[in-house]
């Protein structure tokens, strides 16, 4: 399966708000990245951080509707945080039976720098589609 990308159009600014911190669904990779930082074993963080598990994905637990590593509207695992994190405000979606990386209307209602701040360039939508083709492990469309 090969990535499109499809990410133009809108700004976005992060304002630390926390807002788009919620109980983001993790891949088997996110978990061995977090288990490393925090010298936890796979499945210490699967018992004590996720609300569920079936294998190959997992959902954070939280904290009155936010992420258990929101500490201070800050990620408190920023350098390991999970790639649907590092993706946002954009996220893969199926759209006509293809993969496409593109702008998740979930973050018009739940991000405050959504629609301000500059343009990204070319180069940060790039930096996006590698993050899914390494994590996903599919080809990118190029």
């Amino acid at each position: 399966m090969k990535i499109k990308q499809d990410l133009g159009g809108f700004a976005w600014s992060c304002r630390m708000c926390g807002g788009c911190c919620d109980t983001p669904q993790i891949t088997k990779k996110d978990i061995a990245n977090i288990a490393g930082h925090l010298g936890l074993s796979f499945k210490e963080v699967v018992d004590k951080y996720l609300s569920s598990f079936d294998g190959l994905y997992g959902e954070m637990k939280s904290v009155k509707g936010k992420c258990i590593f929101l500490k201070e509207n800050r990620c408190s695992i920023y350098k390991v945080r999970p790639l649907i994190c590092r993706l946002r405000p954009y996220s893969p979606q199926m759209k006509n039976g293809e993969l496409v990386l593109t702008y998740d209307i979930w973050f018009k209602e739940n991000c405050k720098g959504i629609f301000e701040g500059e343009l990204p360039v070319e180069k940060e939508y790039l930096k996006y589609g590698e993050l899914v083709v390494k994590y996903m492990g599919v080809e990118e469309d190029k």
